[in-house]
């Protein structure tokens, strides 16, 4: 009953805020409700405000798809902040002591009522641990957990309807939407898990003189972790930092091949860089927090990346298509058109010297093809080139002069030498061996189905209910799209599925009679 009144207060809301004709068309509201029409970007930012935790969630998951929405869109969802007002002490601290298993006093010296920061899933308290060290508390909302798994229920079943029911958003892949926000979601639901990431890309950037806050693992847990808190200049106050005699130049150099490296060479990052997570601290080193937001590219993903530069290095368009056209999913696009698009797309920066590269106008470019032929990214790809804006953003104002060739020259040179190193071409060999050996296991079933094919002159042929979905859905799309389909397929099925001479001729006069037909319709259409 609880979810069906809140069902009923989102619906409310649609119209609350203007969308009743979206509400109609999502089939919630009556037919006189009005047309469907694009929503304001506005609009649908006061609409995710209103919803709560999840709507505001959802919309910065929305931020980062220049992708798929346009720059007005990404501009207003950008404004969504995750700031609510904090809950009371009096009811944190119970809170607290329930997930730590003991009183406030017996782990902490002092702890501070007002919060640090307060967000929608969690708030932060200053404390002191009882040997004196400073530290970071969070702790989850008293009751947020069954606030957020009922709003993503609804929102799924909204998002289902919505792509079967309105073709302008089926384009942005809703369900695949909602499987990254619901994982995203997730993790930062689970408090511990902000630890776990902290450890690891902490021990892979301490060499680089990058420093993450350590956690007590014995204090945390899914509703609260307890964090060293880091003291230092923080990144959003630059005059403070130069006036300290900061490096800022040295910082820009230490930022960017952190970012860099977490991304190539650890597969795990932060996803979220911006000055506010970054600390400059007392000792000159870098400081990261907050890793509630946190990417992953695994070695698949990162090889694709590499093909896909190496295909633009070598002015190989298909090759650069073909990779797109695999992330997309391999959806129907006129191939002709895209490749010239991304022809035009290379040759715009590639004769650009390194150091005057501006990474925010190529993925302007690049977002701007990717919406125009309606080929989305994956989400791990989205983050990662959202993460790689942010940070050039804040290099640039680091250091405006930043020479982008100087931090990337060491780090292709580490990833070549990584591919070609004897592990790794061992790694490759043994791929090699595996598929070869699987050939061999296989051989006596082709080697008798070539023999059954020389005995009995036909060859058995497979096509599966995917395959003939698939094939009925682009008849049903563009019926007259590729006049010569069906007068092929008689002749392929004629020539493959029978020997008989008489068969072949009568397949082959009724497939030159459609083509003839077809055509003069078409010529007179």
């Amino acid at each position: 009953m609880r979810e069906r009144d809140r069902f009923a207060q989102l619906v409310t809301l649609l119209g609350r805020h203007g969308m009743r004709g979206l509400s109609a068309k999502l089939g919630f509201g009556s037919p006189d409700d009005g047309q469907f029409v694009d929503a304001r970007p506005d609009a649908v930012v006061a609409l995710l405000r209103d919803i709560g935790p999840v709507g505001v969630k959802f919309g910065q998951i929305l931020a980062m798809r220049s992708d798929l929405l346009g720059p007005q869109w990404i501009n207003a969802l950008s404004t969504l902040q995750d700031r609510v007002p904090a809950v009371p002490f009096e009811e944190i601290a119970p809170a607290v002591e329930d997930a730590i298993g003991g009183d406030l006093d017996s782990y902490f010296s002092s702890f501070d009522r007002e919060p640090l920061a307060a967000a929608s899933i969690a708030q932060v308290h200053a404390a002191t641990m009882l040997d004196g060290r400073s530290v970071i508390v969070k702790i989850r909302r008293p009751g947020i957990g069954a606030i957020v798994d009922a709003d993503l229920r609804l929102l799924r079943r909204f998002a289902r309807t919505a792509a079967n029911r309105i073709p302008e958003l089926a384009r942005l892949k809703p369900d695949e939407l909602l499987s990254q926000f619901a994982e995203s979601l997730d993790r930062e639901m689970d408090l511990s898990a902000e630890g776990r990431s902290s450890d690891s890309i902490g021990a892979f950037l301490a060499p680089l003189g990058v420093r993450t806050a350590s956690f007590e693992w014995e204090l945390s847990g899914r509703r609260v972790n307890v964090q060293q808190r880091l003291i230092g200049t923080p990144a959003t106050d630059l005059d403070r930092a130069r006036e300290a005699g900061v490096d800022l130049q040295a910082v820009a150099r230490t930022y960017a091949q952190a970012i860099l490296r977490s991304i190539i060479f650890h597969g795990q990052f932060h996803a979220d860089p911006h000055p506010g997570n970054v600390i400059l601290l007392q000792d000159g080193s870098l400081g990261f927090i907050d890793f509630g937001a946190v990417g992953t590219l695994l070695p698949r993903r990162r090889d694709q990346l590499v093909q896909l530069a190496l295909s633009i290095a070598s002015d190989d368009v298909a090759g650069v298509a073909d990779i797109l056209m695999i992330w997309a999913g391999d959806p129907e696009v006129d191939r002709d058109r895209l490749e010239f698009a991304l022809g035009e797309l290379i040759d715009s920066f590639k004769d650009v010297v390194l150091s005057n590269v501006d990474l925010s106008k190529i993925f302007e470019q690049v977002f701007r093809l990717l919406r125009e032929f309606q080929l989305a990214l994956p989400p791990d790809l989205a983050l990662v080139l959202r993460t790689l804006l942010t940070a050039e953003g804040f290099v640039r104002r680091l250091d405006p002069a930043f020479n982008i060739a100087d931090e990337l020259a060491p780090v292709a040179r580490e990833l070549i030498a990584e591919r070609t190193s004897l592990i790794t071409l061992k790694k490759e060999a043994k791929k090699i061996g595996v598929a070869l050996a699987r050939a061999t296991l296989s051989t006596p079933e082709i080697i008798g189905q070539i023999d059954k094919f020389a005995r009995t002159g036909k060859i058995p042929v497979t096509i599966s209910a995917t395959d003939l979905q698939i094939l009925s859905r682009a008849f049903e799309k563009k019926p007259a799209s590729n006049p010569g389909v069906i007068p092929a397929a008689l002749l392929i099925s004629a020539a493959i599925l029978s020997s008989d001479w008489p068969v072949l001729a009568v397949c082959s006069a009724a497939a030159g009679a459609l083509m003839i037909l077809r055509t003069w319709i078409h010529r007179n259409s």
